[in-house]
Formats: C-alpha cells, structure tokens, sequence
C-alpha cells in the first residue's frame, strides 16, 4: 500500500493533543470530523469540527463534560451528525451543524443496574438493530475503559439500551496494576467495537489502561465475537509481553468502512519499531502504514473506501491509498 497526500488542513496549536489518540473519522462524503480542543478568549473550548479536503471547515461548540470524559462522535450519516459529550449529555445537530440540541440521557443505572461510566472517546458504531455501540470507563477509574453500552438515538431522545463486560478468561491476561473491573469481575479493557454485518469485532487492549500506557501490557486481541459474546475467532492477538523484555502495547481503531482496524504500537520497540500497521478483519491479514515523505509526527486515524486521514496534534492530512 502506497499513501498519496491530497491536502492538508491546520486546525489550530495543540488542537488535537488530547485525547490521544484523537477522535477523527472519515464521513461518506470525503470530509473529516474531529473533536478539537482550542485556547480562546474565554478560556478552552472543545467542538466538534468538520474539515473538507479544500480546507473549509465547521465548528460546532460543545458543553463542557463530566470530569474525566471524552466525547465520542456518532456520524448518522444524512440524519446529520451527534456527538456523546458524557454519559448524560448528547449534542445532536444536522449535517451543516448549524442547529443543534442539547439531550439530557437517562442515567445508565436506569437501563442496566450498572454504576455510571463515563464515555471513553472514539467513534460510536451502528450495530445491527440501529443503536450504538460506544464504550465506557469503570466508574471509579475512568482510565480502564471496559465496558461496551448500546445507546439508542433520535432527534430529541437518547437512552441506554444495555452494557456488558467481556469475559476475562477468554483473553490471556496476565495482570497488571488492577486486573479486574470494579467488583472483582476479570474483565479486559477496550480499545474499540464494531458491527460488520450483524458480526461483533472488538479490540481488547490489556488488563488496565495505566500499565499499558507506562510499563507496558500484557496482551493485545482483535477477536470476532459469537451471538453470546464470547471470542469465536481471533483476528489477532500477541501476549506474553510480560515474560518479555522491552515494553509492549498495541491501541486500536476500526476503520468507518469496517474492512479492517489500525493497529498503532504505544512504544517505538519491539519488532513494529513503533510503526502502525493494518489488519483485514477477514481474514487477519496484516500490512505496514508507510510513512509519508514530509510528514512526520502524522499517524492515521480512519481509512474510507480508498481515502485516508492522518492526524497530528495540530492538522489533518488527507491521503489516498494505491497499490
């Protein structure tokens, strides 16, 4: 796979920096929508940001969240877009987004006797009896996010439909700092969760969010998931890392066009030296991202039916992909 660079867009000093990975997808019409974090004259404002190739951009201004909390962009497409500032706060707006409403949701507890969560970033996914699937955090420590909630959502209504945890003894955790959800329930963390024509993909990232970050994790699986849940296959997976030297870990995205996920390497050691990598959720087939001459400290961010977005703390990149 070669990537051709197309057009790149300035978004502001530091706009991207946090959270990282930042919250970009790619929509069916070519443009990028972002979640942007800029210094104004009133102090830092987060919107929702849609960027196309010719460098028009829209701006849509988002209440401040929950501490802790990442908003997550729900793209539905000609219903226009909404975006999940918390657990308790949904922004839904139209394409343009030039009219928005504020939606307050009804507590998670309220659906699924669980604890509030607070959303974790990312892009929500439409699952196959049109809710969305996004995930969440522990409640007491936002970092481990390792719940996957359904949400269902309309133009003046939200709620939450479900949430579950993954089953740790399906996964090869090895421990870290905090093994096990709130409770006492072996439960890896998540990275992300897709519907692939009613078939449910997931990115398993370690047992604690914190360890893989600074000492490394012990595991990474990308699994396709039977109707109960349970691992039916696995796409791919390393493990073993903590019996290994050096520092391992591995954060993961679906691509909006649901054909693979992008691999990112948390540390520059290891066999990838820190280079991102593509993985078919077909078949498991894996392909080096090659960098791009001039673009350093750009990383992909979503791929779409032959177009590319890479993302730095400041920019997007556009790209198309041959070969």
């Amino acid at each position: 796979m070669k990537l051709s660079p197309t057009a790149r867009v300035d978004l502001g000093q530091g706009a991207l920096a946090f959270p990282h990975p930042p919250t970009v997808c790619l929509r069916a019409d070519g443009s990028a929508l972002c979640i942007a974090t800029l210094r104004t004259d009133a102090g830092w404002e987060t919107s929702l940001i849609q960027v196309q190739t010719s460098g028009e951009q829209r701006r849509l201004a988002l209440p401040e969240g929950a501490f802790g909390a990442q908003p997550v962009i729900i793209d539905r497409g000609a219903a226009g877009v909404a975006v999940l500032v918390d657990d308790r706060t949904l922004v839904v707006a139209d394409e343009a987004l030039s009219s928005a409403t504020t939606v307050t949701i009804p507590d998670l507890f309220a659906a699924t006797d669980r604890e509030r969560r607070l959303t974790a970033g990312g892009i929500a996914r439409r699952a196959s009896d049109d809710t969305w699937l996004v995930v969440l955090t522990d409640p007491s420590t936002f970092q481990n996010a390792r719940t996957i909630a359904a949400l269902r959502v309309d133009d003046a209504t939200a709620a939450w439909q479900s949430a579950e945890l993954l089953p740790g003894d399906d996964y090869p955790m090895a421990g870290g700092r905090t093994s096990t959800a709130p409770g006492g329930v072996a439960a890896p963390t998540i990275a992300d969760a897709i519907e692939v024509a009613g078939v449910r993909f997931v990115a398993a990232q370690g047992s604690d969010t914190a360890s893989m970050l600074k000492y490394g994790s012990d595991f990474f699986t990308l699994a396709e998931l039977d109707a109960a849940g349970r691992v039916a296959r696995r796409v791919f997976e390393a493990s073993g890392w903590k019996k290994q030297p050096g520092k391992h870990g591995i954060r993961a995205r679906f691509t909006s066009d649901g054909v693979s996920a992008i691999l990112t390497p948390v540390f520059r050691t290891g066999e990838w030296a820190g280079r991102q990598r593509l993985v078919r959720l077909s078949d498991g087939a894996l392909e080096e991202i090659p960098p791009i001459r001039g673009a350093a400290g750009f990383a992909v961010a979503d791929v779409r039916a032959g177009q590319v977005v890479l993302a730095s703390d400041d920019a997007l990149l556009f790209a198309e992909t041959a070969g």
